[in-house]
């Protein structure tokens, strides 16, 4: 995970979505193994090597990490917008310490698999009526990298 602060990452302000996927990373976890410890240290020292590294870059770059439940991976990405703006398409909510995104993890027994009594109809964005809740937001650790 140290690994992505030397990589080469991609900055488009035009485009954050591709900024987004060509800077994924994804790290897949056996559940009986895993320990939050070290993984939520790994992130921090992350987002703190990043932050040195773009300190003197002009608008905002934001190091994130999530859960991604339906794959059942960690995934750490960048991007040049600010850690409200982050493109996902769900509802998310950015966090400042990893934990809430590694306990996530650490209750999931199954990655990659999603029961289906855990799926429901979503209607089509054009059929959503304005007034319709969204149930589910997801913790993001997100750190702004730049001033």
């Amino acid at each position: 995970m140290l690994s992505f602060v030397d990589e080469e990452l991609v900055l488009d302000r035009g485009n954050v979505n591709v900024e987004a996927r060509g800077n994924l990373m994804t790290f897949g976890f056996t559940p009986e193994s895993f320990d939050a410890g070290p993984v939520e240290q790994a992130l921090v020292a992350v987002g703190e090597r990043l932050g040195a590294r773009f300190a003197d870059v002009a608008g905002p770059v934001t190091f994130y990490a999530w859960y991604d439940e339906q794959a059942g991976q960690l995934r750490c990405s960048a991007a040049s917008a600010e850690p409200n703006d982050l493109p996902f398409r769900g509802r998310f909510r950015p966090v400042d310490s990893p934990s809430p995104v590694l306990a996530l993890m650490a209750a999931d027994a199954l990655p990659g698999v999603v029961p289906w009594t855990d799926l429901r109809e979503v209607a089509a964005e054009e059929d959503a009526g304005p007034d319709e809740q969204v149930e589910h937001t997801f913790p993001v650790f997100a750190v702004k990298l730049t001033r």
